[in-house]
């Protein structure tokens, strides 16, 4: 092969990885844009920064100590979660919203579909004060119940 040839094929995979670079950011801005025009907002006391992506074990209001999994990242419980995502977090909020919201359309099998997040919106509008949107974040989770490991369900404290 040609020094020519070889340098013309460096400098294609450069553009094709520079161009893989730019489709990804592009692909967030849009994912976030489109995020602001579907309504979804956070105040700055509620604000949750990052996509849920694990849970953590938080103590719910009832008798005794209590442990309950909730959706978090890293240390922190302030995230988001909704349709597409799919994880220990979502079980978590499927299993809040069955067994202690009792909507038994919910399977509790760790995919957000579109049943998980018409069931969500049911229990946002029941609950009040919430948007009724489908979509998991700090306010949802102080209103939502949470299901134990004693089985019984509660807020997180």
């Amino acid at each position: 092969m040609s020094d020519v040839r070889r340098h013309e094929g460096t400098k294609t995979l450069r553009t094709l990885s520079a161009l893989r670079t730019k489709a990804g950011v592009s692909a967030g801005v849009v994912l976030l844009a489109g995020l602001g025009a579907a309504g979804i907002t956070a105040t700055p006391a509620t604000a949750a920064t990052y996509w849920c992506n694990k849970t953590l074990g938080r103590f719910i209001n009832a008798d005794g100590h209590q442990l309950t999994d909730i959706p978090a990242y890293s240390n922190t419980d302030n995230c988001i979660t909704g349709k597409g995502a799919t994880g220990s977090h979502v079980k978590a909020i499927q299993n809040a919203l069955r067994h202690c919201h009792g909507r038994s359309k919910v399977t509790v099998d760790g995919v957000f579909g579109t049943i998980t997040e018409q069931e969500l919106k049911i229990v946002q509008a029941k609950l009040g004060g919430l948007d009724d949107d489908g979509v998991y974040g700090p306010k949802t989770r102080d209103k939502l119940r949470w299901l134990a490991t004693t089985g019984n369900c509660g807020t997180v404290n």
